[in-house]
């Protein structure tokens, strides 16, 4: 019996141990095509009302491989809504520094000001917690931490939208196995995402758009792509709203 947990132990580890060693491989195989805005991380689309909606979380799902913040994915989300429903809004980016959710309720506790003003905060995460194989618990009790700092400094009617954690089976820059031990693990955090949205209020948790999960994503030195696939999300969550 010992013998027979002993190989069940070690089948689950090994996955996790591809996904740790895919972060190293990862960041280093993309890294000479990092490429990120250096103008300020905030615009404005006029429509009718204004609504202030800030974006926290990881850099690298917000605005990485575009020169502007205007092809970053808040631009298009705005943008959408003034086309779509004839909505303003005022957007802006705060980023963790370090791109995991263990920082975030830090960074919430530095925009408290801000967040005063605001009417929904868009909280986009999960992609490096999930190749360094981040505990399931660990990312619940963060994100609860993140949501309920949150509370304290939003206005009473304000809401959080948490995008869910884009399908990393479908990063090309990772080896089959390593895609395969990130999606799951992906997936397990997104089930944590959703279980604190049934249970704290005013949160909603987005899918990731199914037309972006239709083939494999290889990042690659080319601004349209990056361009291309954050009209999509943004669009996605705009129309969740």
């Amino acid at each position: 019996m010992s013998r027979v947990r002993s190989i069940l132990q070690t089948a689950l580890t090994l996955p996790a141990r591809s996904a740790r060693f895919s972060e190293f491989v990862f960041r280093r195989s993309d890294a000479a095509f990092d490429v990120f805005p250096d103008d300020p991380a905030a615009g404005e689309v006029p429509g009718a009302g204004l609504d202030r909606v800030l974006f926290i979380g990881e850099r690298g799902e917000l605005s990485l491989g575009v020169r502007t913040h205007e092809l970053s994915i808040p631009a298009f989300f705005a943008r959408h809504r003034a086309a779509q429903y004839g909505r303003g809004t005022a957007w802006s980016i705060a980023s963790c520094p370090s791109s995991s959710i263990r920082q975030l309720p830090a960074v919430v506790r530095g925009h408290r000001e801000q967040l005063r003003e605001c009417q929904l905060v868009v909280v986009m995460v999960g992609i490096t917690d999930s190749l360094s194989v981040m505990a399931p618990a660990t990312w619940e009790r963060h994100l609860r931490d993140t949501v309920e700092a949150l509370h304290e400094a939003l206005p009473r009617d304000a809401r959080v939208m948490v995008g869910e954690i884009p399908p990393l089976d479908n990063a090309g820059s990772l080896s089959r196995a390593a895609r395969v031990a990130a999606g799951v693990h992906g997936r397990a955090l997104n089930a944590r995402s959703r279980a604190v949205a049934e249970d704290l209020d005013r949160v909603d948790v987005v899918d990731f758009p199914e037309e972006l999960t239709r083939s494999v994503w290889r990042p690659e030195a080319e601004e349209h792509r990056y361009r291309d696939t954050y009209a999509v999300w943004g669009a996605h969550l705009a129309d969740h709203v």
